[in-house]
């Protein structure tokens, strides 16, 4: 009987559904990165964390596009 292969201490594995855009998305990314899909994962999470923390502080989100004017990210 084979050993049940389980995650790291202080991790925990989770499944989730996505479209599948979504899934070709990850492993482009991952495979152009030479990253694992989770590291993409985790990547995307700790980004968005940022931004919730940066908007729940009062915080702007800018972008400088290539002639230098500021727009401001709105997220829904």
């Amino acid at each position: 009987m084979a050993a049940e292969k389980s995650a790291p201490k202080g991790v925990r594995k989770v499944t989730v559904n996505l479209p599948e855009e979504q899934v070709q998305f990850l492993m482009k990314t991952a495979q152009e990165n030479h990253l694992t899909v989770t590291e993409v994962l985790r990547r995307a999470i700790n980004s968005e964390r940022f931004f919730v923390e940066q908007e729940q502080s009062g915080r702007k989100i800018l972008i400088e596009s290539e002639d230098k004017r500021l727009r401001e990210v709105v997220r829904r």
